[in-house]
């Protein structure tokens, strides 16, 4: 899984063997004539193309979570950070993201009009999310079908299988959490099948979800941990399943089964927080044994897509460079995303006197380049140019974190404080506030005080890693956050969750006629 240097020729003749264009929408891809069942099993032929498939398929993945809003004039900003952090109203965007700004109020401040589709096609538009989802389908099941002899072993060829269905349940979690309700497909289509396939309704979230546990069931049975070493964590393993399920079951407020897998993630998984000296090597690519689950982001010189500068190559500057300007990125950048001063940064989460994060992460700037007075984020740091004497091909060497320890001890404790032990919620935050010289946990003696210190820890923790806006909208039932934030309560109540982005009807609709919209924006489209 870690040879993406070919992966994008891989994925075009993948995507012309099971018949998806790179650029139609999902019932597009479903119903797109594929060439014959015969020229695709010509690929399935050894271990060998089945890691090449594999590669490919976290290279779309990559690809996909770099998607930028497409406008042509903002400056790049990945849909991963926009749809996690940026609407959490944690961040400004860059002065120079001019359509960004479409989106916010006059002042600046949310609440988002996620609907202004205009410049923000990409990011409405789920149909990448389908390659990933259609190269899972299809790893799953050629796999299953090849000769055991093509394999060293039964337990590879069923880790093959495992990781494909850990790529697709985490894929159809991420699109959950974005849109709500997707549309479910996991299978292939042949040629027997085309011309025969009818538009597919969305699925219920509930339907999916339990889908996708059985996914990572299955996964988690043919795969082992990492112990904790650093260099497997591009490769989805035991504990990444684990966490992932974690993941899903707190979304469903299922807290006894959070517990649980979190739980097996601490205790088995081999995993050991990063010291507050090296605190940085979690995002620097395989150098933390915190790290559970990472896309690789980092420079390889035999990358043929790299002097592209695009989606599918390795490492770029775009991916973390919007939080980045001035002399740390060589001048690349007059302007980025800021934590604004005096702000939910340092008003409501972290303590810059004392919190060791904030020295480490947290860089003060004075307002300029249009931008406001703040805090530049310093996860992501590692700024290079591919030829340093001309200045060209610049880019940005570290990796996209996904799951790792601190999430699971987070996790757990919001499990635990809602199941009403609040002292096992705060051995939890022990954990993380300790390694960062602060103890709020100490001080706290009721329920909902103990979940909203977790949903504070949680964005002094993940900012900048694409979660806090999820940890909101998971909690927003009890806690309330997303009003406090700003956005009004009519527009995130359970019946309009508001909180989902729209999809992009326009686009979508006329390749699934069965497809409806969120339900607050088929009232509010304009707004």
């Amino acid at each position: 899984m870690k040879n993406y240097s070919s992966s994008k020729k891989i994925i075009l003749y993948l995507f012309i063997v099971i018949g998806v264009s790179m650029n139609i929408s999902c019932n597009k891809q479903i119903n797109n004539a594929p060439i014959s069942s015969t020229y695709g099993s010509e690929f399935w032929t050894s271990q060998t193309a089945v890691s090449q498939a594999e590669a490919a398929m976290m290279t779309q993945l990559r690809a996909s979570l770099r998607v930028s809003s497409g406008s042509g004039v903002d400056q790049n900003e990945p849909c991963f950070f926009v749809y996690g952090d940026l609407v959490s109203n944690l961040f400004r965007y860059a002065s120079g993201d001019t359509f960004l700004q479409y989106g916010l109020t006059p002042d600046g401040s949310i609440p988002w009009n996620f609907s202004y589709v205009p410049y923000w096609g990409n990011l409405l538009d789920w149909s990448r999310f389908y390659k990933v989802i259609a190269l899972a389908n299809l790893i799953s099941e050629n796999v299953q079908s090849m000769d055991a002899s093509l394999f060293s072993s039964e337990k590879v060829r069923s880790q093959y299988i495992a990781r494909a269905l850990f790529i697709r349940a985490y894929t159809y979690f991420y699109m959950t959490r974005v849109w709500g309700d997707p549309v479910y497909v996991a299978r292939t289509y042949n040629d027997a099948d085309y011309g025969h396939i009818e538009a597919l309704p969305r699925s219920p979230e509930k339907d999916v979800l339990d889908s996708c546990l059985k996914d990572l069931h299955t996964a988690e049975a043919s795969l082992d941990y990492a112990g904790g070493d650093a260099s497997e964590s591009l490769s989805p393993n035991k504990g990444s399943a684990e966490a992932l399920m974690a993941h899903i079951f707190a979304w469903k407020h299922d807290y006894d089964s959070t517990h649980y897998y979190c739980q097996k993630v601490i205790t088995e998984g081999g995993y050991s927080l990063e010291p507050m000296a090296t605190y940085t090597n979690i995002w620097q690519g395989q150098k933390s044994n915190e790290s559970i689950f990472e896309i690789s982001m980092t420079y390889n010189d035999k990358d043929p897509n790299f002097k592209g500068g695009g989606d599918y190559a390795e490492a770029n500057f775009n991916m973390f460079g919007l939080f980045l300007k001035g002399s740390i990125v060589s001048e690349q950048r007059s302007s980025c995303w800021i934590a604004p001063a005096e702000g939910l940064i340092d008003q409501e989460l972290f303590d810059t006197s004392k919190d060791l994060r904030a020295k480490s992460i947290l860089s003060y700037q004075q307002a300029s380049g249009g931008d406001p007075a703040g805090y530049m984020l310093l996860k992501y740091t590692n700024f290079a140019f591919q030829s340093p004497d001309t200045k060209e091909y610049p880019y940005i060497n570290n990796n996209l974190v996904l799951l790792r320890l601190s999430d699971m001890y987070l996790l757990d404790a919001e499990a635990l404080a809602y199941k009403g032990d609040l002292s096992g919620a705060a051995a939890d935050l022990k954990m993380t506030e300790d390694r960062a010289g602060i103890n709020n946990y100490a001080s706290i003696t009721s329920k909902d005080n103990m979940i909203d210190e977790i949903i504070k820890e949680r964005g002094r923790e993940f900012i900048g890693e694409g979660e806090w806006y999820y940890d909101l909208i998971r909690t927003n039932y009890t806690q309330g956050w997303l009003q406090k934030i700003g956005y009004p309560s009519t527009r995130v109540s359970a019946t309009n969750k508001g909180y989902y982005w729209p999809i992009d009807m326009e686009t979508l609709f006329p390749y699934d006629n069965q497809l409806v919209q969120n339900p607050y924006w088929q009232n509010n489209a304009g707004r």
